[in-house]
């Protein structure tokens, strides 16, 4: 930053924006010594963040930030934040972005709801709500106008789950070996598809009877984050045999090379209409739901099914708290009181 007086007399404060571009702001005094308090006083970090936020429009923010969540998030995730913020843009138009405010976030819930479920709607919201943190951290928003609104409301569901007679269905009508051995793995662990697929034996230790679900160079977990999941005596045995013949550096192959998530899916859906199962919204995430659910009528606590399943929360466990009723009625037993 420097000073320079102009030709009317006025001195100017000169300073680099975010881009490093020079700009200049009028101190209003002919005064050097005025001029001096000026800059002492000038807050250039403060400057360029009115500047961002005043020039920075909602189409420039996604841009930027789709090429920062490139880098960062996995490739569905980065699915789910370009299609919700271009249906804002589509919303809101070509505006500031500063000029977004939680009108936009209500109309984006209305018409959304008109062709998708709550719940898809709220893994929507929650995506702008979350790039909207980014811009605030960042500098180019004072306040994030999604922080207080409310998410659709969500009637109350319970997870769709394999019934243990026809999961054995399922198992005998499949003709690949490899993908029983997926399926059966998927249900012993409560493994996501992706985190299945992109296993690598690197991430698992025979000794612990362990597996770790980690970020790699082509795959990034949900969040980020990483979790050890314990084996049980079948999956080990399962993950043993397998080791003996893979060559590859992951764990499922099919004939040496990575099995793609959406064929993986497309087969099992093949299976469960083939099996003409009653319910037939069932899907390849439903092997998460029946891992957990199993757990949860055998007397497994939620508590404990939340750190398996590797919840944030234990609200998100909470929808399998149902299929406990038995189980609490041993422990409501446990309180004797006399009637005598």
């Amino acid at each position: 930053m420097f000073l320079s007086k102009s030709p009317s007399g006025i001195y100017y404060l000169y300073y680099s924006d975010i881009l490093g571009k020079r700009q200049k702001v009028s101190t209003r005094h002919t005064l050097k010594t005025d001029a001096l308090k000026f800059l002492q006083s000038f807050d250039a970090e403060e400057h360029r963040k009115q500047a961002a936020r005043k020039n920075t429009s909602l189409q420039v923010f996604i841009t930027d930030f789709l090429s920062y969540a490139a880098g960062n998030y996995s490739k569905s995730t980065v699915t789910i934040y370009r299609s919700a913020l271009n249906r804002l843009l589509s919303i809101a138009g070509k505006v500031p972005l500063a000029s977004i405010t939680a009108h936009h976030f209500d109309t984006y819930r209305v018409e959304r709801l008109k062709d998708i479920s709550p719940v898809s709607v709220n893994i929507e919201l929650r995506t702008l709500r979350a790039s909207f943190n980014t811009a605030l951290r960042w500098g180019l928003i004072e306040r994030n106008p999604f922080a207080q609104v409310k998410l659709a409301s969500v009637p109350e569901t319970t997870p769709i789950f394999f019934a243990k007679e026809d999961f054995q269905k399922l198992l005998n009508a499949i003709k690949e070996g490899w993908l029983k051995e997926i399926i059966i793995f998927a249900t012993l662990t409560g493994l996501r598809r992706g985190e299945i697929v992109n296993l690598r034996w690197s991430d698992v230790s025979f000794d612990r009877k362990t597996l770790t679900v980690q970020s790699s160079p082509t795959f990034k977990t949900k969040q980020g984050k990483r979790r050890v999941v314990p084996l049980n005596d079948t999956a080990l045995y399962l993950l043993q045999s397998r080791a003996n013949k893979e060559i590859s550096e992951l764990v499922f192959t099919l004939n040496g090379k990575p099995i793609l998530a959406g064929w993986l899916s497309h087969k099992f859906k093949y299976y469960v209409y083939e099996c003409r199962f009653k319910n037939d919204r069932l899907h390849f995430h439903s092997l998460r739901h029946t891992f957990a659910s199993w757990l949860v009528q055998d007397g497994v606590s939620i508590y404990a099914v939340k750190e398996l399943l590797g919840h944030s929360d234990v609200k998100t466990t909470q929808v399998y708290s149902h299929l406990s009723g038995s189980e609490l009625h041993k422990e409501v037993n446990r309180i004797a009181v006399s009637l005598n």
